[in-house]
C-alpha cells in the first residue's frame, strides 16, 4: 500500500504535489486542534467536577458540628423517653391550617412492627380537586419535619380530574415511627382518630 501511494504522488505534477502537501498538512493540523480541544475540555469537565466537590466538601465541614450537636442531643432526649413524633391528625391539621386548604379526610392505619424497638404509626390521607401547588407545598411541609421525629410519605396515587384542570384526586400515606422501650407497645397511639373532610 505504501509502494503504491509512492507511484501516486510520483506521478502527480508539482503543483498537484504541493496541494497534496497542503491538504495533508491541514489535516494534521485539524487532527492537532482536535485532540488538544479535547483534553482540555475533559480538563476542564475535571476542574469543575473538583471544585463542586470542594464546595460540598467545605459544606459539610461547615455544618458537621450543628449536625453532631443536633444528633446527641436527639440521642440525649431519646435515651430520656423524651422524643415523641407529633401526632399525626395534629401534623395534618397544622400544615393545611398553615397552606390555608381544607383539611383532608383521614382514615387511621393499623400499628406496624419493625423489630423489637419501632412501630409505625400511619394514616391514609384522601384529597379531592387539589391543585398541583397545593399538593407540593402540603408535601414539602410534611417531609420539613424530618429533622425533628422520622415521618415520611410511604404511599402516593394522583389521578387526574376529567370535569376540570389542573387538579388531582390524591391519596397519601403518611407514617411516623416510634422508638419504644423494652420492645413495649406504646401506650397512646400517635396516628390520632379518623376524620373527615375534604380539599
Amino acid at each position: 500500500m505504501i509502494e503504491s501511494l509512492r507511484n501516486l504522488i510520483a506521478g502527480l505534477s508539482e503543483r498537484e504535489r504541493r496541494m497534496v502537501a497542503i491538504l495533508g498538512g491541514a489535516f494534521i493540523v485539524f487532527i492537532l486542534f482536535l485532540f488538544v480541544f479535547l483534553v482540555q475540555s475533559k480538563i476542564g469537565d475535571l476542574a469543575e467536577q473538583t471544585e463542586i466537590t470542594a464546595q460540598a466538601l467545605r459544606l459539610i465541614e461547615e455544618k458537621e458540628a450543628d449536625y453532631l450537636n443536633q444528633k446527641r442531643e436527639q440521642q440525649r432526649l431519646q435515651s430520656q423517653g423524651k422524643v415523641k413524633p407529633t401526632p399525626l391528625r395534629t401534623l395534618i391539621d397544622k400544615i393545611s391550617k398553615q397552606l390555608d386548604v381544607t383539611v383532608p379526610d383521614v382514615k387511621e392505619l393499623p400499628d406496624q412492627r419493625h423489630g423489637t424497638l419501632w412501630v409505625e404509626h400511619g394514616v391514609e390521607l384522601s384529597m379531592r380537586a387539589i391543585g398541583i401547588k397545593n399538593l407540593t407545598r402540603f408535601m414539602e411541609e410534611v417531609e420539613k419535619n424530618r429533622r425533628r421525629f422520622p415521618v415520611a410519605i410511604t404511599k402516593l396515587e394522583i389521578r387526574n380530574r376529567r370535569r376540570t384542570q389542573d387538579t388531582y384526586d390524591v391519596k397519601m400515606v403518611i407514617s411516623t415511627y416510634e422508638q419504644t422501650a423494652n420492645g413495649q407497645t406504646p401506650s397512646k397511639r400517635l396516628a390520632g382518630a379518623s376524620r373527615k373532610g375534604g380539599i
